[in-house]
């Protein structure tokens, strides 16, 4: 029992070759899942094209101990010290033309070690786009900056290094799936983890648009392709972020601003009238804003329940506190210890999982699991999921649903109706996993809480994501909120000629950051379900897992990223690493002569990708990283999940179950007839 509240890795050695900050990242995050870490500094190490200080803050250096190797003894003392490791974190050097030098791997043992290894593009990858690119550059071939700017259109910078900490986690949840095969089976393996092919994954929200022909003109922005008002709007003292998510957050709205004659015009009546008429929307909003205070207008806004924050700081995000992603609470009555038998030929093979919850964050943790190998269930209510209706489709399926929901199984149940609520409960004897996507209290106010599931199974791994935290704010916690309220829209700025309002991240940070932690936690916690059968309560926020995000700007707030610059040319724009550049540069150039002057001058640039160019690089294109439905490439597509496993590598697969297409094998008659 006691080793439930020691940490789920407790026991597991791990070694840290100081390198990339994404691998600090992930030895960190297995250090506070109970691994021992030990971090080594080699002198003379080829370093990662990133800053100096981002190995020196606490966000990066804070865990494990520290050995620093140097001289004649320093290769001996390096094998000795990683000989006993059972996972070593590496960063490889990277060559003149870009690609990854394995020589970092010699001495170690995939035989019997799990070695991560991060780099840029990958250990296989021969013709990579960039040589050695930093953060910022990574951005403008990622789809970052693609995504991500003001509503005139110009890009933005995400000044953290939100890329690297993906990664980071990915590397982590990587590595606790290789040990979980390493502990049933034996063998270890080699995890090729890319910056690039994380990065890639965090493009599934635009799949979509770029599979069916629109693949640039995303950055806009505060604002909702779909819906509005859902903007940033000023203040007397500051700003609102505003999200209406219905019609009915419009009603309300009419009624707080005292325009009760909007209801029935022409041009606002509706939610497609409204994103017609955006900008007049837009206006009348910021109008009555702009007489108020921050206060005083988020006091009216969240007492009719519109999703609404305002834009914090990095400094302030960090004096309330360190921010805990997830919180562990161990159940105190523990069943039976679960080895398996037969060798893994997958992570999580064996394992099943119950899915709650709609859109994004909670169906992308899910189908990640099921890309490591569970059975995955998805429970919907009468009717399905409403994004299986998102534009745009092919073949009759949401582009979007299938790319976070692809693979599963479909169960549909009203959770509020006692026949189904009962069948969901026989569910949960045989389920390794509960994970739920819901408002604070949802699952408890349905009688599912984590006191009730763990009576019924006391193995369970019961995992909350949520925008505050279990018993945090019940108010509705949209993306474009807590990137607002965790810090991440203060960090985005779009140039000395200033931005038409706050700019939020065109990946949805909030969303996919729980939805790449969750797996790391749910596996780590599989370990102690395994070995003594202890249950555990996951609590992840997503305010909380952002705040964690930015916590390399902690406490002062600095800059993060080397100063950069970004020019508009006659084709698009270039990205100069540098703070310094000429009048004038640019306009009439094309970015081929920009890119041309500046090499001249010494200055480091490229140009920025939108989405079609990104999806068009080879390392984007290479085999298994999108999966198509049929071999000719038909049909719907989903972007791979980001592990590259060597002896266990992860599937995928593009079949979208029908709504409710497992329900009577998984529930059986009985439920049928009782509804």
């Amino acid at each position: 029992m006691a080793l439930a509240h020691q940490g789920p890795l407790q026991g597991v050695k791990v070694v840290e070759r100081i390198g990339r900050l994404a691998g600090s990242v992930c030895a960190a995050r297995l250090a506070d899942l109970g691994a021992e870490v030990c971090r080594v500094l080699v002198a003379d190490d080829p370093l990662p094209n990133e800053p100096k200080a981002w190995r020196e803050h606490p966000f990066a250096s804070s865990h494990g101990r520290l050995l620093a190797l140097n001289g004649d003894g320093a290769a001996r003392r390096w094998q000795e010290q990683n000989a006993g490791a059972d996972i070593v974190i590496v960063t490889p050097a990277i060559g003149v033309d870009g690609v990854a030098d394995h020589t970092i791997l010699k001495g170690l043992d995939p035989d019997r070690q799990i070695i991560c290894a991060l780099s840029p593009f990958g250990l296989k990858t021969t013709q990579p786009p960039r040589v050695d690119p930093c953060e910022a550059e990574m951005q403008a071939l990622s789809g970052l900056l693609a995504t991500t700017g003001d509503t005139r259109g110009r890009p933005s910078v995400v000044d953290l290094p939100i890329l690297e900490v993906f990664t980071g986690v990915n590397a982590a949840t990587a590595a606790v799936a290789a040990l979980r095969v390493q502990e049933v089976s034996g063998p270890g393996q080699i995890l090729d983890m890319s910056v690039f092919e994380t990065c890639f994954t965090l493009t599934g929200t635009f799949l979509g648009k770029v599979l069916t022909g629109k693949a640039q003109g995303f950055r806009n922005g505060c604002r909702h392709p779909l819906v509005a008002p859902w903007n940033a709007y000023e203040t007397r003292d500051g700003w609102v972020i505003l999200c209406t998510t219905n019609n009915q957050n419009w009603l309300d709205l009419t009624g707080i601003m005292g325009r009760p004659e909007l209801v029935d015009d022409p041009g606002f009546a509706t939610a497609a009238a409204r994103i017609g008429n955006v900008v007049e929307v837009d206006r009348v909003v910021a109008k009555w804003l702009a007489a108020m205070t921050t206060a005083g207008a988020l006091e009216l806004l969240q007492g009719v329940g519109i999703p609404s924050g305002t834009v914090a700081d990095t400094v302030a995000v960090a004096a309330g506190g360190p921010a805990v992603p997830c919180r562990r609470r161990p159940v105190s009555q523990v069943g039976l210890g679960d080895l398996p038998d037969q060798p893994l030929d997958m992570p999580l093979q064996g394992i099943r999982v119950l899915e709650i919850g709609p859109y994004t964050a909670g169906p992308l943790a899910g189908r990640f699991l099921g890309n490591l190998g569970a059975e995955v269930i998805k429970i919907e209510a009468p009717g399905g999921e409403d994004s299986r209706l998102w534009l745009p489709l092919v073949d009759g399926t949401s582009c979007y649903f299938a790319n976070y929901n692809a693979g599963k199984k479909s169960v549909i149940l009203d959770l509020r109706s006692p026949a189904d609520k009962a069948s969901f409960l026989a569910l949960v004897k045989t389920a390794d996993v509960v994970m739920f996507n819901l408002k604070a209290g949802a699952m408890a106010r349905m009688g599912l809480g984590p006191e009730v599931l763990h009576k019924v199974n006391p193995r369970l791994i019961y995992c909350g994501i949520s925008g505050y935290g279990l018993n945090g704010s019940t108010r509705p916690a949209l993306d474009t909120v807590i990137q607002a309220e965790a810090g991440v829209i203060s960090r985005i700025v779009s140039g000395p000629e200033g931005a038409a309002g706050p700019v939020k991240s065109g990946f949805s940070i909030a969303d996919l950051a729980a939805a790449h932690l969750a797996p790391l936690e749910i596996i780590a916690a599989l370990r102690d379900a395994r070995r003594i059968g202890a249950g555990v309560t996951l609590d992840i926020s997503m305010y909380d897992t952002v705040a964690w995000m930015t916590g390399i700007c902690a406490p002062a707030g600095e800059r993060v990223l080397p100063p950069t610059t970004l020019i508009q040319t006659s084709d698009g724009w270039v990205l100069a690493l540098d703070n310094v550049v000429q009048s004038g540069l640019g306009r009439g150039q094309t970015s081929a002569a920009v890119l041309a002057h500046l090499h001249g001058d010494g200055v480091s640039a490229l140009a920025m990708l939108e989405l079609d160019a990104v999806y068009e690089l080879d390392v984007a294109k290479r085999k298994g990283l999108m999966i198509y439905e049929t071999e000719d490439k038909r049909g719907n597509c989903v972007i791979s999940a980001p592990y590259d496993l060597s002896r266990t590598p992860v599937r995928i697969s593009a079949r979208v179950p029908e709504t409710g297409a497992d329900t009577l094998d998984l529930t059986g008659p009985a439920r049928l007839d009782a509804n």
